[in-house]
């Protein structure tokens, strides 16, 4: 008998995604969305379409549960600040999915700095800081060199290092800037906080202002890599490795990846094995993982863990370097129908990351028609429009987009991306 699946997203699909909700259609079962109506989905793909601000937690709920139709699973793919309402949805209809505490431990980076210690997964020294005045001080206890990032904050948004007196120095106009940043990403884009109600609703012990708290860390030293796995039922499958190359401190966003990660496999034994400890200490039992680590020199370490589908690139490049769709699997994981997996290589890939060469506004991004038709080229994205203000570090956190390409080595999957990148032509006034 079919089953009636919820999705929730706050932006529209690929052709892959899409095609993971056209075979499980076929599979007898019905595909609903629910989003915040920021695109107009595919005709013909859901049942029907629900349309709500799903920045207000609580509401949602509300909304939701007032609706006639009812759900057997619910799922999501990469947008991590839905994950928390995921988790709601699915215990308000009795599914399979991680406790909501969990998703919110995912999304606070505080809470789940808490929880990873407590599973003794290890992880850098920090301190939550709630002021300027208690950054100074977080600063003072962890030592430099040390990194500052906001609790709640994503793709390495407002996040930056202190090394010596002179980052000390600049460092309350680095706050301030990123705080503006963040905060105007609060309203447009993917970074916000939950109020007080939506905090005790999911049961966090300890609350935390998502868009202006503050982490300082350490400062971990070490190339950084990041896992993409499927969990059922606690069962842990790494689907993906990629190879992060990232700007040089004192900022880390991303500026390329690769996939596969090339290395032993004793150093994949040493990923697994960590990968495991830090899902078992999350408590995350049913969904899809992101997680985040560096190799330092004292061993490998846990940047951050996320329930969800890794970001970007990453879903169309998994599906190119294994064949199989995180989309599809992550509903039938929300369904609870056992799956199995035979992980193989069967190409390389390379993401380069469009970055903002200085600050200002976008006055053109043109896209050559033979990149359209490049088919090495599986994946190619703009995230800013023409018009869109953008900047670098440390006033702003842009990525204009990115352009992912495969080949039958490492080497030819970096060549054909770095000549597709510079083809690509970006105008900034």
């Amino acid at each position: 008998m079919g089953k009636n699946i919820l999705i929730v997203t706050g932006s529209n699909y690929t052709d892959s995604v899409y095609q993971a909700f056209y075979d499980i259609k076929k599979l007898g079962h019905k595909v609903y969305l629910l989003s915040d109506g920021s695109f107009e989905p595919r005709p013909d793909v859901f049942e029907k379409h629900f349309i709500y601000n799903l920045r207000e937690t609580k509401k949602t709920l509300d909304y939701m549960k007032n609706q006639p139709e009812k759900f057997d699973a619910v799922t999501i793919k990469t947008s991590e600040w839905l994950t928390p309402l995921v988790a709601l949805l699915a215990k308000q209809y009795g599914c399979i999915g991680n406790e909501p505490i969990v998703a919110f431990n995912c999304r606070s980076k505080y809470h789940m700095r808490k929880a990873l210690e407590k599973g003794n997964v290890p992880i850098p020294k920090f301190k939550l800081c709630k002021s300027y005045k208690e950054l100074i001080n977080g600063i003072k206890e962890i030592k430099t060199p040390c990194v500052a990032k906001p609790v709640g904050g994503n793709a390495s948004y407002g996040t930056f290092m202190i090394r010596n007196d002179e980052d000390i120095a600049a460092l309350k106009e680095n706050y301030e800037n990123s705080i503006k940043f963040l905060r105007a990403k609060a309203i447009d884009g993917d970074v916000f906080a939950f109020n007080k109600e939506e905090m005790d609703l999911i049961g966090v012990d300890g609350h935390v202002d998502m868009v202006i708290d503050y982490l300082v860390e350490e400062f971990m030293d070490g190339h950084e890599i990041s896992v993409d796995a499927l969990v059922q039922d606690g069962k842990v499958t790494m689907m993906g490795i990629e190879d992060q190359i990232r700007m040089a401190p004192p900022y880390f966003m991303e500026l390329a990846g690769r996939v596969p990660y090339i290395c032993s496999k004793e150093e994949i034994t040493v990923i697994q094995d960590i990968i495991e400890k830090t899902i078992k200490a999350m408590g995350i039992k049913n969904s899809a993982t992101h997680t985040e680590i560096i190799f330092t020199p004292e061993g490998p370490k846990i940047v951050e863990i996320g329930c969800r589908i890794g970001g970007d690139d990453l879903h169309e490049t998994i599906l190119q370097v294994t064949g199989y769709n995180l989309m599809f699997e992550s509903m039938m994981i929300a369904l609870g129908i056992p799956r199995e997996y035979e992980v193989k290589t069967r190409c390389h890939t390379y993401m380069k990351f469009l970055m903002p060469k200085k600050n200002g506004r976008i006055k053109k991004i043109f896209i050559p028609e033979e990149l359209k038709q490049n088919e090495t080229i599986f994946d190619m994205d703009t995230i800013m429009a023409e018009g869109d203000e953008v900047g670098l570090p440390p006033e702003r956190f842009d990525y204009i987009g990115y352009v992912t390409c495969k080949g039958k080595t490492p080497e030819e999957a970096e060549k054909n991306a770095e000549d597709a990148s510079r083809k690509i032509e970006i105008i900034i006034q």
